[in-house]
């Protein structure tokens, strides 16, 4: 993997890791005093928290070097979060219940999206589209035109809804699917 896949890879566990146990909080999947000490004590137990001490141990542990690293105690200790989350958050009966409508609603959504772009790999925008048509063509847009030529429509739409936040995913079906609801 390159440095600037690897500095990649390891922002997108630096932005979920945390943030999955605060929504999993709020949902009522776990307490915040069900992390275990041994995660917690090295981690934090907030998203800020875990945050900073995952960024900030990396850049201590990677200066002048031609890789990134992070130190052993924090590795472990990431490591056990990423395990525990899969345990008690993602593969929890709270995660699971709503599966069907959610694998549902990405079939829904792109076939919503690929009715919107109608097979167009080029689409101006204008101020009478909705607000998601608009988030929707600026990606689109924004692609080389190299991407946009060698890659099919469909394509192109799935790679859309793969960059969604969750948020922002639960926000579109709601907005655009009728009857939605989670």
């Amino acid at each position: 993997m390159t440095l600037e896949g690897s500095v990649v890879r390891i922002s997108d566990i630096i932005a979920y890791i945390g943030r999955d146990i605060e929504d999993a909080i709020i949902v009522g999947t776990i307490k915040r005093e069900d992390v275990p000490q041994s995660i917690t004590k090295v981690l934090g137990n907030t998203n800020a928290q875990i945050v900073n001490n995952l960024i900030m141990d990396v850049i201590e542990n990677s200066i002048d070097k031609p890789y990134l690293k992070y130190s052993d105690d924090v590795f472990e200790a990431m490591i056990e979060l990423k395990k525990w989350n899969y345990e008690n958050i993602y593969n929890s009966k709270e995660a699971r219940k709503n599966l069907d409508v959610l694998e549902k609603a990405f079939y829904d959504l792109f076939y919503f999206y690929l009715d919107r772009v109608d097979n167009r790999k080029y689409i101006d925008i204008d101020d009478n589209m909705t607000a998601s048509d608009k988030v929707l063509f600026e990606f689109i847009n924004n692609k080389t035109d190299e991407y946009k030529e060698k890659t099919d429509i469909r394509r192109i739409i799935i790679d859309y809804i793969s960059g969604q936040t969750d948020k922002f995913f639960l926000k579109e079906c709601r907005k655009n699917l009728k009857g939605f609801t989670i």
